[in-house]
């Protein structure tokens, strides 16, 4: 066999390895920019996932907040609504104090008197009446009864000794009862509350 000379063996040995660098560089020019093309990729979902989690973060926020100012509304409603009641309760409860306190005044006979003439005009009759009143104005049934004999002489009215379970004013109805009228201090301050509504609601 024929020896090849060193200098070609050499020369081979180096054109082998220049090719091995060559394919070398290309391998790693490649895989970087396959690396490169990957962390691209990878970046922008990473960019998409987080825009995501950043929308869905402001519509919850959105969503928190949107429930506080309603929840606060409510309160707040609910708050006026429970100091009007509050109010209303409390101007009631003041006028029916002043409504029996007129037992006190001197012209207290008059005013049941004139409570009883109304009763009875509003129950558009002129049958026999019957009259109740509260237990502590059971004293007043004489006076008042002889006044209203005086205006109704023509009437039948009478006087039940059973008490009326009302604070003052009177129950008038017609003697088989099956109509009457309320005209005690409590029916009276129902009957005012809403006027009393509408004069508090402005000043809240």
């Amino acid at each position: 066999m024929k020896e090849i000379p060193n200098e070609k063996i050499d020369n081979l040995r180096n054109i082998i390895l220049e090719s091995a660098n060559s394919e070398k560089k290309d391998a790693l020019t490649q895989g970087r920019r396959e690396a490169d093309e990957w962390i691209a990729g990878e970046t922008e979902k990473l960019q998409h996932e987080t825009e995501m989690i950043l929308q869905d973060a402001r519509k919850r926020s959105e969503d928190i907040k949107r429930r506080q100012i309603l929840s606060a509304e409510r309160e707040k409603a609910t708050e006026a609504l429970r100091l009007q009641n509050r109010l209303l309760s409390d101007a009631m409860g003041q006028l029916q104090d002043k409504l029996v306190h007129l037992r006190g005044h001197d012209d207290y006979k008059d005013i049941l008197t004139g409570m009883c003439i109304e009763a009875i005009e509003s129950l558009g009759t002129k049958e026999s009446i019957s009259i109740r009143f509260s237990a502590t104005d059971l004293p007043m049934i004489d006076p008042v009864q002889q006044k209203l004999h005086e205006i109704y002489p023509d009437v039948s009215i009478s006087f039940s000794t059973d008490p009326a379970p009302i604070l003052g004013g009177c129950w008038v109805s017609t003697a088989d009862g099956s109509r009457q009228v309320n005209m005690d201090w409590q029916n009276i301050t129902q009957e005012m509350a809403d006027s009393l509504a509408e004069r508090l609601l402005p000043l809240l």
